[in-house]
């Protein structure tokens, strides 16, 4: 497993990191958003909806920055 991200925590349902961002949405579940290819100049962000606790967001695009 590599390094962790450092997440930036500033407001409760908003944390971002060098890789992408989570937030909470309305119904209190919370959205992730990988962003890919950054370095090519070909980027795009990858969005997975649905995660119970912000922790498993974080988890699931720091398993995913790794590839």
């Amino acid at each position: 497993m590599g390094k962790q991200l450092e997440w930036d925590k500033e407001r409760p349902d908003h944390q971002s990191s060098a890789a992408g961002y989570i937030k909470m949405e309305l119904n209190k579940s919370w959205t992730a958003y990988l962003h890919r290819n950054v370095r090519t100049g070909q980027s795009w962000t990858e969005t997975r909806k649905g995660f119970a606790t912000a922790e498993k967001a974080r988890r699931w695009i720091e398993l995913e920055a790794e590839d």
